[in-house]
Formats: C-alpha cells, structure tokens, sequence
C-alpha cells in the first residue's frame, strides 16, 4: 500500500458565509494576537453577522434585524498573521480577516466551525 503526504498550506482567513443568504459581518474583536500559535477547534475570532445571516431556530432571534453574534473556531493550525478587523466595518463575506500561517504558500481559505454567542456569557 501506497502512502500519500498531504502538504500542510497557508490558510487565508475570510469572512465565512454562515448560511446561504448571509451577505456581511464585522469583527467585534480577535480572542488571539497576531503572532500567536492556533490549534484546531481553538476560538480565534467574534463576528457581528448582518440580520440576513439565516439562524435555524427563531427564538436566537430577538427581532427581525437581529444581528447575531458568531464565535469562530479555527480548524487550522499555524501562526496568526496580517490580522485585520477593518476597524470594526461591515465588510462583505470573503473578506480577509487574516493568515493560519503555517510556513507554507497560502493556498486555499480557512476552514472554520462556528457558534451563536452571547456576550453577555462571558
């Protein structure tokens, strides 16, 4: 049997569009520095999501413009960098936020996991 080597690459970090007719977010803030070492399933960033984001379960939703708030967990591992919250703008989904930099070529964007959040949890 044959073994394959994937190559681990760069991972450019965008604006992901959470639901099929999600069009903008901001960043309300970075959980990590740039610079900083990320680890799989590590929460690295929280987006405020336009009230078109599509939630499954209507009761997330306080009013029709809701804006919810998302927390971002990062399924790369690397090096934060190039780290930008465009001044808390609202930016379009693909936007690039930042870099999972993991010494290789950047070649495809981030993969991520995300959850509603709160802030009022914290």
């Amino acid at each position: 049997m044959r073994s394959t080597a994937i190559a681990a690459m760069s991972k450019r970090m965008t604006i992901p569009r959470l639901s099929p007719s999600h069009t903008r977010a901001r960043v309300v803030r970075f959980l990590c520095e740039s610079g900083a070492s990320v680890e799989e399933y590590q929460p690295v960033v929280i987006l405020e999501c336009s009230s078109d984001l599509g939630v499954a379960d209507p009761a997330d939703r306080s009013s029709p413009d809701h804006k919810p708030m998302m927390l971002l967990e990062s399924m790369e591992e690397g090096t934060l960098e190039k780290l930008n919250d465009w001044k808390g703008q609202w930016m379009d989904v693909g936007t690039e936020i930042g870099v999972v930099d993991d010494g290789d070529d950047i070649d495809f964007d981030w993969s991520w996991q995300a959850y509603l959040h709160d802030e009022d949890d914290e």
